[in-house]
């Protein structure tokens, strides 16, 4: 004999979730979202250590330019260099730029840069009245001069009074070669 009448399910007939279904679902959300989040955390970061590495390498590409620059157009008359110390008239300003002809010292304070430079007409030898300002971070370990020696031969010195055939300038375990333009 057959039933024509449908069997139900003892089943509850509502369509909704349970509270402990909707709970599960919520946990493993805030899961993801937690891995999520500290994924994203973690790329801010890197992208952060990235723009200061990026930030450190314009600052010490900008300071080899003005000392190639400086240095390189450097006029004969006044140069006098150290290990520690370069001084010298340049046709370059950094605050002006070509053509602004300046008196401009650069010495190495330890861990510090310190350049300073004034505009020719107001050089008076022996005073203190340049501009000073500091790379910090960016010190040469030293300077060193490209000279014609007596015997003939040239020879990099730590010293010298007078504009030298090249400028050699140790910046963080680089060495950087400035040759003189201005030479007679």
């Amino acid at each position: 004999m057959t039933c024509s009448v449908p069997l139900k399910s003892p089943t509850r007939t509502s369509r909704g979730f349970t509270l402990l279904e909707v709970l599960v679902s919520l946990t493993i959300m805030g899961l993801i979202t937690g891995v999520a989040f500290a994924g994203f955390s973690v790329a801010i970061q890197s992208w952060e250590r990235g723009s200061r590495k990026i930030a450190e390498l314009d600052r010490r590409f900008a300071l080899e330019r003005l000392l190639q620059r400086q240095i390189g157009l450097a006029y004969p008359g006044g140069f006098r260099g150290t290990e520690r110390q370069l001084e010298f008239t340049s046709s370059y300003s950094l605050a002006n730029g070509p053509g602004y002809p300046v008196r401009v010292k650069y010495e190495s304070d330890g861990n510090d840069f310190l350049y300073s430079e004034i505009p020719i007409e107001q050089y008076v030898p022996g005073s203190d009245a340049e501009e000073k300002q500091i790379f910090a971070g960016l010190a040469p370990t030293g300077f060193h001069y490209l000279q014609t020696m007596p015997n003939g031969v040239a020879a990099w010195t730590q010293e010298t009074e007078g504009l030298p055939m090249a400028a050699r300038v140790e910046l963080g375990g680089d060495i950087l070669v400035v040759p003189m333009v201005n030479r007679q």
